[in-house]
C-alpha cells in the first residue's frame, strides 16, 4: 500500500515522501511533486525515447480519462494500460476530466459524469469506471466524481454535485474494497461543494469517515487553459477552509492548468500534487516559460517575463537560446530564431523542442521549490517570485 510520509503539522509548505507504490517497491517521489501530464499515454509531442533524454529521474504520469477512454477495450487484452502504451517503468495517476480541455457545463445525471474523447460525450457510471480502473491499474487513481463547478455554480447545482459525488464514491468505494486487483492500489477522494464553504465542509466531512490516503481539492473551476488567469485571491478562502478541515497528514492533490503564482500559494497552503498541463498548454500557444532564467546578458533590454511568445517576429534573429542558463537540450542546441523559424513554416520539431524546453522548466521549479522548502527560505522565495511576475 502507498506510503506518505510528511513532517508537517500544520497547513503550510510541507516537504513529504510519497513510495511504497505496489508496482514501484523502490520508487521514491518528493513532494511538492510535479505529475507529468500525458495524453493517450504519452506526454504530449514527445516519444518515449525523447521524453527519456529529457529527464533521467522517475517520474508520474498524469493519465486522464477522456484521452485514454476509449482505449478501453484494447486495454483489457494487455496486464495494464502502462504495458498497453509501452510506458511501463513509470507510475500513474488517473483523473476523471482533462485539465487542458474545458468541460462543458451541465451534462451530469444521477450517478454519471459526463466525459469527452475525440468521439464525442461518454457517459460514465461507477461500474463502468471501476471496470476501466481494474484494466488500467493505476497506481492511484481518483474516485468518480462530479466536478463541474467554479465561482459562478449556483447553490442549488452545488449541493447536486455534492450530492452526486458522495453517491458516486460510495458505490466506487464498495467495489475497490472488494476488488483483489485494487486492494494495494490508493484511492483518492475528491472534495466538491464549489465555493459553497458549509457544502465543502459536507464533502470533507463525509470523505474522512472513509480513511482514504488522500483528497483532491476538486471543483474551483471547470478545466481548460482559463484556468492559468484563476486569482489565488478568488480560491484562498475556499482552499483554506477546505485544507483546515482535512487530515494534515494525509495527500492533498489539486489538479489544473495553475499559473505559477497560484502553485505557489497553493504550495504555502498544504497542497502536495499537481500536473504538467501548464507547460503543455503555454507550448500550443507558442509560448517559451522563461521564469526560472537568471539573467539574459545578451538582451540589455531584458526584463522579466513569465513566458514570452516565440513566434513574435522580434526572435527571428535573434541567436540566442531560450534561456541563457537553461541545461535543457533543447537550449543547448537551438535557438530563439531557429525556434521561430520552425514556428513560422508550421515543422512539427517547433512543439517536440519547445515541450522539452518548458516540461523541463517546470520540473525544475519544483525541485527549486523543494530546495527553499528544505531551506526554510520557501516564505520569501514565494513573496520574490511573486512581486517579480505579479
Amino acid at each position: 500500500m502507498m506510503k506518505f510520509i510528511t513532517d508537517s503539522v500544520s497547513r503550510g509548505a510541507r516537504l513529504g515522501i510519497l513510495s511504497e507504490l505496489e508496482k514501484f517497491p523502490d520508487a521514491i517521489f518528493e513532494t511538492p511533486l510535479l505529475t507529468l501530464y500525458s495524453m493517450r499515454g504519452s506526454v504530449p509531442h514527445l516519444t518515449k525515447d525523447v521524453f527519456k533524454m529529457l529527464t533521467k529521474e522517475q517520474q508520474m504520469l498524469s493519465v486522464t480519462l477522456p484521452s485514454t477512454i476509449t482505449m478501453l477495450d484494447a486495454v483489457q487484452q494487455s496486464q495494464s494500460f502502462t504495458e498497453f502504451v509501452s510506458m511501463q517503468e513509470y507510475p500513474t495517476i488517473l483523473t476523471i476530466q482533462d485539465p487542458t480541455q474545458k468541460t462543458p457545463h451541465g451534462y451530469q445525471k444521477y450517478v454519471t459524469t459526463a466525459v469527452w474523447s475525440k468521439h464525442g460525450q461518454h457517459q460514465i457510471t461507477p461500474e463502468t469506471y471501476m471496470n476501466l480502473v481494474e484494466a488500467f491499474k493505476p497506481d492511484i487513481y481518483v474516485a468518480l466524481c462530479d466536478g463541474d463547478s467554479n465561482e459562478e455554480t449556483p447553490e442549488k447545482k452545488v449541493t447536486k454535485v455534492v450530492e452526486r459525488s458522495k453517491r458516486q464514491f460510495d458505490q466506487c468505494f464498495q467495489i475497490h474494497q472488494s476488488s483483489d486487483i485494487l486492494k494495494n492500489t490508493c484511492l483518492l477522494g475528491a472534495v466538491e461543494g464549489g465555493y459553497d464553504l458549509s457544502a465543502r465542509e459536507q464533502s470533507a466531512r463525509f470523505l474522512m469517515e472513509k480513511n482514504l490516503e488522500g483528497y483532491v481539492i476538486d471543483g474551483l473551476h471547470v478545466n481548460g487553459p482559463e484556468v492559468q488567469n484563476l486569482q489565488f485571491g478568488k480560491i484562498k478562502d475556499v482552499v483554506h477552509h477546505t485544507l483546515d478541515m482535512l487530515p494534515v497528514d494525509k495527500l492533498k492533490v489539486s489538479m489544473g492548468c495553475w499559473n505559477p503564482n497560484v502553485i505557489l500559494e497553493l504550495i504555502d497552503s498544504g497542497v502536495d500534487i499537481f500536473d504538467s498541463s501548464y507547460p503543455y498548454v503555454m507550448t500550443e500557444t507558442a509560448k517559451a516559460i522563461t521564469f526560472m532564467c537568471d539573467s539574459h546578458e545578451h538582451d540589455s533590454n531584458y526584463h522579466p517575463e513569465l513566458v514570452i511568445s516565440i513566434s513574435d517576429k522580434r526572435y527571428a534573429d535573434d541567436f540566442s537560446p531560450i534561456c541563457d542558463k537553461c541545461q535543457c537540450l533543447t537550449c543547448k542546441n537551438h535557438t530563439r530564431a531557429y525556434l521561430n523559424h520552425l514556428y513560422n513554416t508550421k515543422e512539427l520539431l517547433f512543439s517536440v523542442l519547445l515541450m522539452m524546453h518548458n516540461t523541463h522548466t517546470y520540473l525544475e521549479f519544483f525541485k527549486t521549490i523543494r530546495e527553499h522548502i528544505r531551506k526554510g527560505t520557501f516564505s520569501q522565495f514565494k513573496k520574490q517570485f511573486i512581486d517579480k511576475f505579479s
